[in-house]
């Protein structure tokens, strides 16, 4: 360059003859020729440029014809660029840019990125004054690429690592129960929760089955994962029966619907199995009890066969149709090919959103739950829900029935991001149960005649109870003028028998008003008072009315109440009549010990219990201390304290009236715990 700048005509430029430079001109061009560094001067007004051999690699093809014109006329792709640049310059300032962009066309017009770390210097006259702009500049269009490469290595890691940890989170979360297991020895690699679930708390991972679920190897599993891995075929299994440990030392037949699908490496051999399905147990035994229903109703069993045959061809498609919905939006991420045919019906599904792909669904309430669900993070599970879908597309939707769960999917923060969805169809099942309604209308006669047979019997209680009551009340009347003296005083053995009449009135009394309790509380005439009240004011003078019974039988008495204050709704006068009964059942049956009356409260129920030390009730009575006119341990009773086993029944009832329970617990010659359950008011 240094003889091409020797050799230019710069007579014909605003520069002039080289002679007639400035010799700061002629010192700067002349240090920049020996420089090693891309550099270039632009001098005047014009930017006329002289630069140096370093500088030819950055201008490309606009080598020689740049030497000696103006910036502007060779580089207008930047001069928006550059233009502002060169104004501070002339003001006096030194401008530095790193890495800076710029846009050249230095490759036959074509424009390229170029990256240059690049300082702006001015340079002065001989009068001092500024003349030109001296540009010294490195290309480090490399180095940026390189830069963003690695940037984009490194965001491309991040989505990797954060697609596996949902993945991870979709396979442990699953609502089907999944397990991998690694062949020859059935070693577990992958278990999720509704696996562990299954099978027990037990430890999996790292073990084989022999060593893991042992009560298994002769249940053919084994053999079935073996052909598996062997053929290369998957294995589907409909409600097939397996023995587990699920407790200690309990062995408990379960029923399942599961898949084995071989696993293959990198070559195409199986070296394990994914097996994954659903504990069909409850539907399976559901099942079979309306296969006997039927049968008892001497009903024909082919039009059954032949539905249960359709709905096992219909299952044994796919083991499970599940979907992911991911974000707020419900967008179809994964799809099953059980889920795209049913409910899918062929549907494009993957990258759209739920609303988009089923808008018949509008009005039904289904997105509405998807939505709660992913808000809430609660699960929703819904059997034989109706459900319109439009499969033929006319524009008409058909009916049809789904059991529909969905749950909640959470990244490692535990925020919901998605909603697994679980869609099987039951149409067939439940349309050939509505087939059977007429059979059941005959069982219904039934009911309804033990019904009204129920009614009269009650109607006939109530009549003798009141036919009972008169005569009574006048006993227990007359009993009490003659004690105080209205028909002069009474000896001490006549005062004896007089109380003896009144109590023995007093007691038959007490067991007609039972009965006329219970025959209202069957034909619906008992009046509630139902209102929120808090509990301590309803159990407050309950140890006034029962302590004379507990100090005459020597025993000992305890009130634990809640350690806060809760509400419920009920009718205060009977949960008071309830746990009274409860009370003096337990001062009855108790010989030595204590009686213990007990709050406990949690956020949905409050628990008032009655305990006891008394002799118990053995474990095959339990069940029919509730029952009406029912004393398990009659025997044991002195005749003084029996009734007519009523007192149960109609606790049990008037609980059931005001949306309670009562339960009894029990163990022989280790006492007796009845507990009144009541919803409570939030």
């Amino acid at each position: 360059m240094r003889e091409r700048v020797r050799e230019f005509d710069w007579a014909s430029t605003p520069l002039g003859p080289i002679e007639q430079w400035p010799l700061t001109l002629r010192s700067t061009v002349d240090t920049l020729l020996g420089s090693a560094f891309a550099s270039i001067v632009l001098w005047g007004a014009e930017l006329i440029q002289i630069y140096n051999d370093a500088y030819v690699s950055i201008i490309g093809v606009k080598h020689p014809a740049a030497l000696g014109h103006g910036n502007a006329e060779v580089w207008p792709e930047v001069w928006e660029i550059n233009e502002p640049i060169f104004r501070q310059v002339f003001g006096g300032e030194t401008v530095m840019r790193e890495d800076a962009l710029y846009p050249l066309a230095r490759r036959d017009g074509e424009v390229e990125d170029v990256y240059l770390s690049i300082s702006y210097s001015p340079v002065r006259n001989d009068e001092g004054e500024i003349g030109g702009v001296l540009v010294t500049m490195v290309e480090t269009t490399s180095r940026v690429q390189a830069r963003s490469m690695e940037a984009e290595r490194e965001q491309l890691l991040q989505e990797l690592t954060v697609e596996r940890s949902r993945l991870a989170n979709v396979f442990r979360q699953a609502p089907a129960f999944l397990a991998v297991l690694h062949a020859p020895e059935w070693r577990f690699e992958l278990v999720n929760d509704a696996y562990y679930q299954l099978v027990g708390d037990r430890a999996l991972i790292g073990r084989t089955i022999a060593e893991a679920i042992p009560e298994v190897l002769d249940q053919g599993f084994i053999e079935l994962l073996e052909m598996v891995v062997r053929t290369q075929h998957p294995y589907v299994g409909r409600e097939i029966p397996i023995m587990l440990h699920r407790e200690a030392g309990v062995l408990e037949e379960r029923f399942l619907d599961f898949v084995y699908q071989p696993l293959t490496d990198g070559e195409g051999r199986a070296v394990g199995v994914v097996a994954h399905g659903h504990d069909v147990t409850e539907h399976t035994l559901a099942r079979r009890e309306l296969e006997r229903v039927n049968t008892e109703l001497e009903r024909s069993t082919d039009e059954l066969r032949r539905s249960e045959e359709r709905w096992r061809t219909l299952f044994e498609q796919a083991p499970m149709p599940v979907a992911v919905l991911t974000g707020p939006e419900h967008v179809y991420t994964l799809v099953s090919p059980r889920y795209a045919r049913s409910p899918g019906s062929g549907r494009p599904l993957i990258g759209r959103r739920l609303r988009d792909v089923f808008p018949e669904l509008e009005g039904q309430g289904f997105p509405e739950r998807v939505d709660e669900v992913y808000r809430t993070g609660v699960p929703y599970t819904s059997m034989e829900q109706r459900v319109l879908l439009d499969r033929d597309g006319d524009g008409v939707p058909e009916e049809y029935f789904f059991n529909i769960g969905y749950q909640p999917l959470r990244d490692a923060s535990g925020a919901v991001y998605a909603v697994a969805s679980v869609a099987y169809e039951v149409t067939d099942q439940v349309r050939a149960r509505l087939d059977t309604e007429t059979a059941r209308e005959l069982a219904e006669d039934a009911r309804r005649e033990a019904e009204e047979a129920n009614t009269a019997k009650s109607a006939f209680l109530t009549m003798m109870s009141h036919e009972l009551r008169t005569p009574l009340n006048a006993v227990t009347g007359y009993s009490d003028l003659l004690l105080i003296g209205v028909r002069g005083d009474l000896n001490d053995g006549q005062r004896e028998d007089v109380h003896r009449i009144k109590r023995s009135g007093q007691y038959l009394l007490g067991l007609i008003n039972d009965i006329l309790n219970f025959a209202k509380l069957e034909t619906g005439q008992v009046e509630f008072r139902m209102e929120d009240v808090s509990v301590k004011p309803v159990l407050a003078g309950l140890e006034d009315l029962i302590m004379p019974q507990v100090e005459a039988k020597g025993l000992r008495f305890r009130f634990e109440s809640c350690t806060d204050h809760p509400v419920v709704h009920v009718d205060v006068e009977k949960v008071r009549q309830i746990l009274l009964n409860l009370l003096a059942n337990a001062v009855k049956f108790t010989e030595t010990g204590e009686v213990v009356l007990e709050c406990r409260a949690d956020a949905t129920e409050v628990r008032l219990s009655v305990r006891d030390t008394g002799r118990g009730i053995p474990a095959d009575q339990l069940s029919r201390v509730f029952d009406p006119f029912v004393q398990v341990d009659r025997h044991l009773t002195p005749t003084s304290q029996q009734g007519v086993g009523l007192g149960l029944s109609i606790s049990r009832d008037l609980a059931l009236a005001m949306r309670g329970r009562l339960e009894a617990s029990s163990e022989v010659e280790g006492g007796s715990e009845f507990t009144l359950i009541l919803p409570r008011v939030k």
